[in-house]
């Protein structure tokens, strides 16, 4: 396990260039491809830079709807719009919700329950007996501290923790999965910031923590 983590290591540091904050990845419809490689938008979306003057509220003119979808398909949170970064948004709220990055069904299901975290894509799914009841945004580990793939189980749960190793910061919602590494609420920026953590958005964290249960499978790919 250790030589295997070791060259996954060597690996990312020499691959990870994809994700930056400049330049978030884009899920393309099939869940594999990136904003640069998007001829035309998704369906109910625009592509747009974004501008100084730019906040989730005035992007979306504070329709609640387009202001979830937008955070969800952009892996942002409302603290991180900021200028220069190149954005879906929601034009056609019933058409953009429509839109789901990753598989609607797997055939290699686990267990009942599953949940699944895609790396490169960056958003994680809710599985029960292989089809997809709910997804969202993740902000897994940096080249430095990488997210590690493989197979897991939910070992348990704890709605109010705080990080032993790094200054006590708030980890709520975590979902305890392998060893020092959770599943939980914390920040999103649009690409990889973790200490190796799977970071979900609020609503996301507190509604994976309620449906999830112990013993059930964790897959990251």
């Amino acid at each position: 396990m250790f030589i295997f983590r070791t060259l996954f290591l060597l690996i990312l540091v020499m691959g990870y260039t994809a994700f930056t904050e400049e330049a978030p990845l884009m899920a393309s419809p099939a869940g594999n491809g990136s904003s640069e490689e998007m001829a035309v938008a998704p369906e109910g979306f625009d592509l747009r830079k974004l501008e100084k003057t730019d906040s989730l509220a005035n992007l979306c003119r504070q329709d609640l709807a387009c202001e979830t979808i937008f955070m969800k398909v952009n892996r942002l949170d409302s603290r991180h719009i900021s200028a220069g970064k190149s954005v879906l948004l929601p034009v056609d709220t019933e058409k953009a919700a429509e839109y789901i990055p990753i598989p609607q069904q797997i055939s290699d299901s686990r267990s009942e329950r599953e949940v699944r975290v895609f790396l490169n894509e960056q958003y994680f799914g809710a599985y029960e007996n292989g089809n997809l009841l709910f997804w969202g945004p993740i902000s897994s580990g940096t080249k430095s501290h990488p997210t590690w793939p493989g197979e897991f189980f939910v070992n348990y749960k704890q709605r109010h923790k705080r990080s032993i190793k790094y200054n006590n910061a708030p980890m709520p919602y975590s979902i305890n999965y392998d060893g020092p590494y959770f599943i939980h609420q914390q920040s999103l920026p649009g690409h990889p910031a973790s200490h190796g953590c799977v970071r979900l958005l609020e609503a996301d964290a507190k509604r994976l923590f309620s449906w999830v249960r112990t013993g059930d499978a964790v897959t990251v790919l």
